[in-house]
């Protein structure tokens, strides 16, 4: 048979973090699950920094060992070049009361492929190089058509879909739900460097975040000895540019920044130049009958805290209760869906609003703090500006108690796995989406 030998409760589109971390928490709630990735991993992908939010996140689905054994370098947090101030500024993840301490610089090429090995070990049915032609999201059950390696075609009917298809977007392009965010209409030019300079001390393992007058430049060293360098700039502007000269564009925007220029000045170039554009929009609704759209198939933003995965592991988090909770009975789907959303989305536009302001390079360091904190409204009153600015660029946001809770189901989890007392593993009952919503204040 092409297809699954049984009709899935779920299948998930897309085997990156958010189709990975969706999968697992299904499967863990005792659901048939299949995952249809189009291509063959390990696979190439940007976005290398991790916020120390998402460590609760993968420590539930039970990836932590793995990734901790792999090797890649602890990012104990970031340092800016920004605003009015010309020094370098710092903070650290540790500032946050409560939170991690730190998270962690990958290549995602190795940490995507460890998250899907361990979606396979708690029983995902993964198929790679199976590319999702299509979803008929117009009646129940919906309809997936898919294409295997082979070049044959199937289909497939289960209770609900997850599109984790990434900036592809099968269901939201399909539907036309995808809006761009005029004032981020950017586009990124990257490539990878040998030898390059690493920040000093303490401040080595941290992802440097440098403006400058076309735009701002990334800069994380990675555990393999290169550094990913990057540069956001204005899309109308740079956009013929970049494409008619890769190389020459990217070497020019680096001349521009006279700090990423001298911390290069001995390093080699190691890869292919290459482009992302128009990489910063949202969708009209993350979910409709039958489906939800996580991570970036339902919003992407300006990479500048690194939130892409963050976002992404987030939305399969949630997205993987909600829908256990609508399969099991335990909530309407409506309900779920739209506690979901709202959740979701709530995350994401909590970043865009901070954003818009931090954009501002005319601004002191300070001015970004009381930023952060006035967008944490439900964050504890004792809470300094500055610790306001690392909860909320860590990733925690609002939502204070969720780290707790996430690390308490897991020991539980943990424990029932052990004593093999299947009642003893959490359920649906991980991390409600109705709870969720109670801890971040978004009712």
């Amino acid at each position: 048979m092409v297809g699954p030998s049984s009709t899935p409760d779920v299948a998930v589109i897309g085997g990156g973090p958010a189709g990975s971390v969706a999968s697992t928490v299904l499967a863990d709630s005792g659901h048939r699950v299949v995952v249809f990735e189009r291509e063959r991993y390990p696979r190439y992908h940007i976005g290398e920094s991790l916020l120390s939010a998402t460590l609760p996140i993968l420590d539930a689905i039970g990836a932590t060992p793995a990734i901790e054994r792999h090797g890649f370098l602890r990012k104990p947090g970031g340092t800016f070049l920004w605003g009015r101030q010309p020094e370098p500024w710092s903070f650290s993840f540790r500032e946050d009361p409560g939170g991690r301490p730190y998270a962690f610089q990958v290549i995602r090429a190795e940490f995507d492929q460890l998250l899907l090995d361990n979606a396979r070990r708690h029983g995902v049915d993964v198929r790679e190089e199976h590319a999702v032609l299509d979803v008929d999201t117009g009646g129940s059950p919906p309809v997936v058509r898919v294409q295997g390696p082979d070049g044959r075609a199937f289909a497939v009917m289960p209770r609900f879909v997850i599109d984790a298809s990434g900036q592809s977007a099968v269901i939201g392009r399909a539907a036309r739900l995808r809006r761009f965010d005029e004032f981020f209409k950017n586009l990124a030019i990257f490539g990878y460097f040998r030898d390059a300079e690493r920040l000093p001390g303490e401040l080595a393992n941290n992802i440097l975040s440098a403006a400058f007058v076309d735009g701002w430049f990334w800069y994380i060293p990675l555990h393999d000895g290169t550094m990913s360098v990057g540069a956001v700039v204005d899309t109308q502007r740079w956009r013929d540019i970049a494409a008619g000269d890769p190389e020459g564009t990217y070497r020019g925007l680096i001349s521009r920044c006279p700090p990423i220029a001298a911390r290069l000045r001995h390093a080699t170039l190691a890869s292919p130049i290459r482009i992302i554009r128009d990489y910063s929009y949202d969708s009209a609704r993350f979910t409709g009958p039958g489906y939800l759209l996580a991570g970036d198939a339902a919003c992407f933003i300006d990479p500048v805290f690194s939130t892409g995965v963050h976002l992404a592991c987030l939305a399969g988090f949630l997205g993987g209760r909600a829908v256990a909770a609508i399969l099991a009975g335990e909530q309407p789907e409506a309900e779920a869906l739209a506690a979901y959303e709202q959740t979701y989305r709530g995350a994401f536009q909590r970043y865009l609003r901070f954003l818009y302001f931090f954009y501002d390079h005319n601004e002191d360091a300070d001015s970004y703090f009381w930023a952060a904190r006035r967008i944490l409204a439900h964050a504890p009153s004792d809470l300094s500006v500055r610790e306001a600015f690392v909860r909320l660029i860590s990733g925690n946001g609002d939502w204070d108690a969720a780290a707790t809770l996430v690390a308490r189901e897991h020991a539980r989890w943990v424990d029932g796995i052990r004593a093999g007392r299947a009642g003893a593993v959490p359920g649906v009952d991980l991390l409600r989406v109705s709870l969720a919503r109670r801890l971040t204040g978004l009712d």
